[in-house]
C-alpha cells in the first residue's frame, strides 16, 4: 500500500469542505434558513398543458437527493444525473430562499395553458414540508438564485424561460 501525501488529502477533502462552506454561507444571506430533509425527492417539476400529437404534454421530472433524475412515468424512467456541484448549489439556494417573499408577487397574466403553452409547478422539499411554486399562481423571477440553480441542475430535462 502506497502512502497518501498530505497534498492529495488536502485536494481530495478540501473540495468537500469548500462545498460545505458554500452551503453554510448561503444560509447566512437568508432571514430564515430552512433545512433540507434527508429523505424523499429534493425537487419535482410538473409540466402541465400544451398540446402534443398524442394529447396533452403533461410530464413530471423528479430530482432525488443523490442527484438521480427520473421521470414520473412508469419505468424505465431514469433520465440521468445532476453533478455534485450543481446539486450542492441547488441545495444551498433552497436553504437560503425566503419562501414567503418569493410567493409575494401573484401571477396576473394569462396562464400559458390557455394558449397551448405549459404551466410549471415546482415542489421543493424543505424543512418538514414542501414549498410549492406554480408559474400560473406566482409571478416567478426566473433570475432569482433559486431558479437559476434549478436551471443549471435540470435545464436539460425541464424547459425553463431564459432571463
Amino acid at each position: 500500500m502506497q502512502p497518501v501525501s498530505w497534498s492529495r488529502l488536502v485536494v481530495r477533502y478540501g473540495t468537500s469542505w469548500l462545498v460545505a462552506a458554500a452551503i453554510a454561507l448561503a444560509g447566512c444571506n437568508s432571514a430564515v434558513s430552512v433545512p433540507v430533509p434527508l429523505t424523499g425527492p429534493l425537487l419535482s417539476v410538473e409540466m402541465r398543458g400544451g398540446m402534443c400529437p398524442a394529447g396533452a404534454c403533461d410530464n413530471a421530472v423528479i430530482l432525488d437527493r443523490d442527484g438521480r433524475v427520473h421521470a414520473a412515468a412508469k419505468p424505465p424512467n431514469d433520465l440521468g444525473r445532476v453533478n455534485a456541484d450543481a446539486l450542492a448549489a441547488l441545495t444551498a439556494a433552497m436553504q437560503a430562499t425566503d419562501w414567503a417573499a418569493l410567493k409575494l408577487r401573484p401571477f396576473t397574466g394569462a396562464c400559458p395553458i390557455a394558449f397551448d403553452g405549459q404551466e410549471l409547478i415546482f415542489e421543493f422539499s424543505v424543512g418538514t414540508g414542501t414549498q410549492r411554486i406554480a408559474s400560473c399562481e406566482v409571478d416567478i423571477d426566473w433570475g432569482h438564485p433559486l431558479f437559476v440553480a434549478v436551471a443549471v441542475a435540470l435545464g436539460q430535462w425541464v424547459p425553463l424561460p431564459l432571463t
